[in-house]
């Protein structure tokens, strides 16, 4: 997994966060350099000027990332004055400068070069050269993109994004882990954009987002190089977290240009959104990401369709958690995902029920499955996650034969292997219907979870009432309702007399047998 723009990301926030000091200008400095080397970035300084109690370095030039895909940044001052009282004052130039550039996936060159302007920053340290705490005020951060250099053509790609009021404190303390935390507070923040493709398809697009919190932690070991090999610098120790709390946001933008068969085509849309948070963490014990979505909505119009799509929802939330280590043993994982209140507009529910025959009450689906699972290579580790790859594209071009590469890309495991699987919750609620499962399957002790062993119980209410509106409607044509009602009655039975309510229990045998109620299905 190509994580090169976390650590880029990280790097600009700490140009526009605080820069690592201490008691005395040339040891805010020095930390300063060993923090940025520590995400494998390297630091250079054109000229260094000690006068009284302040430290001027100029022309600084701070330079990370893989030969393919590098991130550099120019700094033509940087102030550093000890105060008298123990604390150092650190003071960038008012803009700094800096170019995104290496090769795409088609060899192609490309640059992107941006301006960060930081009017009015100041940072205030204290504290030791081990243990140090740095407060940051930035009124204002305006970041801009200009052109976007692909090959020998240059493209416009006036970009911008502007943060008003930004506050916070970075700490770090000294050591093998070096460990760092972060909280940062914003307030408003705009962004805007006009794209130009090759194609002439143009995209003109703006936003705000009423402020924004992020906080997180990271710990990272001596000698390691994130860049060039993050599977070893988390075997050494890496380990990062973070979360993202985002205020009410509003985003417009409008399209043209031509489809596939050179027509022309525009549109416009439009997205309020309550607020969000993100969460992240990486460590060799594994990684978790996390989404949670407060109600927003979303319209489109375009010359290609003949109506608007809109639709709303209360709230969404994302749940990943998966080891990357290989292990032997089996390691848990979990993934869930819910989402409430979806409803969608009248000309979306007229194409397929104009007579309104449907409910039309918002939907929701809920989904939470954990278990264990093994690794059987190292997630982050290129060489192991692809060499039997390598060899089937090898029989492609003719340098490997073809038998063996053809068998090479067969025997190319996947990465996970799952042992055990729980179905905590399966909930789905749209059209008047209900569905629910839970369950747990695991591997038998001699095989594998193609023939898995556990029950799964499913419940099932309004499904029949359903079958008989899609039919009415002619959704399912009328000689194929017999077909769905038999497949229904072989895997679903009446829970209670007169009532449209079913259930299923399917039960998996050590022998590879299923049934289904009792019924052997297998």
């Amino acid at each position: 997994m190509n994580l090169r723009l976390t650590s880029s990301a990280l790097a600009l926030a700490a140009m526009a966060a605080p820069a690592l000091a201490d008691v005395t200008s040339e040891q805010v400095w020095q930390s300063w350099v060993d923090y940025y080397q520590s995400l494998g970035y390297s630091v250079t300084e054109g000229n260094r000027d000690k006068a009284g109690d302040t430290l001027t370095l100029s022309d600084v030039v701070i330079n990370g990332g893989m030969p393919e895909s590098q991130v550099d940044f120019s700094v033509a001052r940087i102030t550093l004055s000890e105060s008298g009282d123990g604390t150092v004052r650190t003071v960038f130039a008012d803009q700094m400068t800096g170019e995104a550039h290496g090769t795409d996936p088609d060899g192609q060159s490309y640059s992107v070069p941006f301006t960060l302007d930081i009017p009015g920053n100041v940072i205030v340290t204290s504290g030791a050269p081990e243990d140090m705490t740095h407060e940051f005020d930035y009124p204002t951060m305006d970041f801009a993109l200009t052109t976007i250099k692909s090959g020998d053509k240059e493209t416009p790609l006036p970009i911008k994004v502007g943060v008003a009021d930004s506050t916070g404190t970075f700490h770090i303390v000294a050591g093998s882990p070096a460990k760092y935390d972060y909280a940062m507070k914003s307030g408003r923040i705009t962004f805007s954009g006009d794209v130009t493709s090759e194609e002439d398809d143009k995209v003109k697009f703006e936003g705000s987002i009423d402020g924004a919190e992020t906080s997180g932690e990271m710990a990272v070991p001596d000698g390691t190089k994130i860049e060039e090999d993050m599977n070893a610098a988390l075997k050494a120790g890496l380990a990062m977290d973070g979360v993202l709390k985002a205020g009410a946001m509003a985003v417009s933008f409008d399209f043209a240009g031509t489809d596939e068969d050179g027509q022309e085509t525009s549109g416009a849309g439009k997205y309020d959104g309550k607020g969000f948070e993100l969460s992240f963490g990486l460590s060799q014990d594994g990684m978790t990401y996390q989404a949670g979505s407060d109600a927003g909505s979303f319209e489109l119009t375009s010359s290609d369709m003949p109506f608007p799509i809109n639709y709303a929802i209360e709230s969404g939330s994302f749940d990943m958690q998966m080891p990357v280590m290989q292990s032997e043993q089996a390691q848990p994982f979990k993934f869930a995902y819910s989402l409430a209140g979806l409803t969608l507009g009248d000309a979306i529910w007229n194409l397929f029920d104009a007579q309104g025959q449907l409910p039309r009450d918002p939907a929701s689906l809920d989904i939470d499955v954990t278990g264990q699972m093994k690794v059987t290579k190292d997630i982050f580790d290129p060489a192991s996650m692809a060499p039997a790859s390598d060899e089937a594209e090898a029989e492609a071009d003719g340098t490997a034969d073809g038998a063996e590469g053809m068998e090479a890309a067969e025997a190319d495991p996947q990465p996970f292997e799952p042992v055990e699987v729980a179905i905590n919750q399966f909930a789905l609620n749209a059209l008047g219907a209900k569905v629910n499962a839970e369950g747990a399957l695991k591997a038998p002790e001699s095989g594998d979870m193609t023939t898995p062993v556990g029950e799964v119980h499913a419940r099932y209410e309004g499904v029949n009432g359903l079958i008989d509106k899609l039919g009415a409607m002619g959704l399912i044509p009328e000689d194929q309702i017999m077909g769905v009602r038999m497949m229904m009655a072989m895997f679903a039975k009446p829970v209670a007399e007169g009532e449209d309510k079913l259930e299923t229990r399917l039960e998996f045998k050590e022998d590879g047998s299923i049934f289904a109620n009792g019924q052997q299905i297998k």
